[in-house]
């Protein structure tokens, strides 16, 4: 994930659904790094470069989106990185933690305005200045 890039980081176990969000993501401009559980995207974030943003499956093995969360909240650094659910099962009424939610299935057009919004709305000061998201973070205005 490069610097003046909408990077997210997909947490999705369906390896056909993660790879076409994926790839619907790249024709649109939006860097995706994907991963198969919750636990997956913690180990990557710790290792490297934080994404601007994580969409994150509700339903997955080894570490769902509820546990996600939970782990989310217990870290200074990992709590601010906004969080878009997407769930065919799942739908937050009121979730602090969740800055947006996606019904299953996507519809892409959505899914790219409810990821650039959430990124204009929602990225952190010191996560846009890490990033130099001047491009697919542009500021609040």
């Amino acid at each position: 994930m490069g610097a003046n890039e909408l990077a997210v980081l997909v947490a999705e176990d369906d390896d056909a659904t993660r790879l076409a969000v994926a790839e619907l993501l790249s024709h649109h401009g939006i860097v995706a790094t994907v991963v198969a559980d919750g636990r997956a995207a913690l180990e990557l974030i710790a290792e490297g470069d934080p994404p601007c943003m994580i969409l994150l499956d509700w339903v997955m093995p080894r570490m769902d989106g509820q546990a996600f969360l939970e782990a989310r909240a217990a870290s200074a650094r990992l709590s601010t990185i906004p969080v878009v659910v997407m769930s065919a099962t799942h739908a937050p009424i009121a979730d602090q933690r969740i800055h947006a939610f996606l019904p299953k299935p996507i519809v892409v057009s959505k899914l790219v305005s409810v990821l650039r919004a959430t990124c204009r709305t929602a990225c952190p000061t010191w996560l846009r200045e890490h990033r130099g998201c001047t491009v697919g973070c542009p500021a609040p205005s």
